[in-house]
């Protein structure tokens, strides 16, 4: 299939359109033609000739009847001086024919001809419509002009092909943009590993092109920025574990120390070494779970059980919540039976939401679980009686290393829990959205899952 722009291509839409017009015109002219010849449509030179009949019949006959009277006409019988007799009119219009007649002597008006025939003790005054008619008198009643009738057809044909073309012509555009769309989309989801095709439209095929480069610089640059990102990576896991030895070792001695017999001073300062130690640990550890975290929490999504992944989650959660005593209300509302995510990692996304509920939350208080179903998403929400989010934690939770005394984010994750949580809710194409439910108190986490 050849390359064509678009305008060759409406062209040639225009080129049917004038094409069906014609065919139309024929076709209903032709049947017009037939309609004459049988006789269903009185033409102008046959109602003038049945006219001039009838007008010469009706001179010499000596008692008209209806029956004599041409069936397309109208007529009203007067005495000499004008006054109504009878006749298929009523007299005040009559009355009318008679002064345009006979007073102004006219023999028309706008839509009328009026023919007067002069008899000895009457005047004879004909009224018909000087074109072409239907020879029923339903017909002829409904639409008076015959013409009428073929122009609406025409009109009403004409319209019909101009929508039929249009759409069409419209569905084919469609049809091509819809590739142009569809590139646009895996360019956007950074799905960069297919070949373009051409749509067979030189403008979009143009846009196509654009794209296709647009796709191959896209690709070489994420391909750089992850080796980039890999080798940032390699070396924080690198000097992660080359610093766990020395600490490992400072605190093995720290902890001989403390078995020795110390000075109060010196056990002091024992104990703040050892209590760095571990804090630097748990940093390491950090370390290790960032330069891990982009590879190693890559979304395997699976066909998953929603009532199985929720049941694993309560048994974690009772016993979260059981560590102080604080009363766990679960609440399920959904119809959904299955939906492809990673299991593992909303488990440990929403345990951290969970944990996080948990240690702010005072003892013998009260954490809400609610899941329920909205339209194509799953709602997850966990609300607390804590001490709430701070309006700059609200900003900056989800933030890397972010923490501050009112800060949300587990104490033992460093900033970590919620930046982790965020991004695997991420991945699966979904949402996290932190709120306070009152100024009195109490956290609101929502995760948004767009199955």
């Amino acid at each position: 299939m050849g390359v064509k722009k678009i305008r060759t291509i409406f062209m040639r839409y225009m080129l049917s359109v004038a094409c069906g017009i014609m065919i139309i015109f024929l076709i209903n002219f032709g049947g017009y033609m037939v309609c004459e010849h049988l006789g269903v449509v009185i033409s102008v030179s046959e109602i003038e000739r049945e006219i001039a009949i009838a007008t010469e019949i009706l001179h010499t006959l000596d008692k008209i009847r209806p029956e004599n009277i041409p069936y397309f006409c109208d007529y009203v019988f007067y005495l000499p001086d004008g006054t109504y007799q009878y006749g298929s009119l009523g007299q005040n219009v009559a009355n009318d024919i008679w002064k345009t007649c006979i007073e102004y002597g006219e023999n028309s008006n706008k839509k009328y001809r009026f023919d007067i025939i002069n008899r000895d003790k009457e005047v004879l005054i004909l009224r018909y419509r000087f074109t072409a008619q239907f020879r029923n008198a339903v017909l002829r009643r409904i639409i008076p002009v015959a013409d009428l009738a073929l122009i609406v057809i025409l009109l009403v044909e004409i319209i019909v092909l101009l929508v039929i073309v249009s759409y069409s012509f419209g569905r084919f555009i469609d049809r091509k943009i819809d590739n142009l769309l569809a590139v646009t989309r895996r360019v956007e989801e950074q799905d960069l590993d297919f070949q373009i095709a051409s749509c067979g439209i030189f403008e979009i095929d143009r846009a196509l092109d654009a794209l296709a480069h647009m796709k191959l610089a896209l690709k070489k640059s994420l391909d750089e920025q992850w080796q980039a990102d890999k080798m940032q990576q390699d070396q924080i896991s690198a000097l992660a574990h080359d610093l766990k030895t020395p600490l490992t070792i400072i605190r093995g001695n720290t902890e001989l120390l403390y078995d020795t017999s110390l000075s109060d001073e010196q056990r002091e300062c024992v104990c703040y070494v050892k209590s760095s130690v571990e804090q630097i640990q748990n940093y390491v550890l950090s370390l290790i779970d960032i330069a891990k975290v982009k590879q190693d929490f890559l979304a395997h999504k699976q066909s998953v059980a929603i009532s199985e992944f929720l049941a694993r989650l309560k048994v974690q959660a009772k016993g979260l919540c059981s560590v102080k005593n604080i009363q766990l209300k679960w609440n399920e509302n959904y119809q959904i039976e299955q939906a492809a995510f990673d299991s593992g990692q909303l488990v440990r996304a929403i345990m951290n939401i969970i944990s996080n509920a948990v240690e702010y939350t005072p003892e013998g208080g009260c954490i809400s679980f609610t899941v329920y179903e909205d339209e194509k998403s799953l709602i997850i929400m966990v609300c607390d009686s804590g001490i709430g989010f701070s309006a700059e934690a609200l900003r900056r939770a989800t933030e890397q290393f972010y923490m501050d005394e009112h800060s949300r984010t587990s104490k033992s994750h460093y900033g970590m829990g919620l930046y982790i949580t965020d991004l695997i809710v991420k991945q699966h194409g979904g949402e996290l959205i932190l709120e306070n439910l009152s100024e009195a108190g109490g956290a609101k986490v929502t995760v948004v899952l767009h199955i």
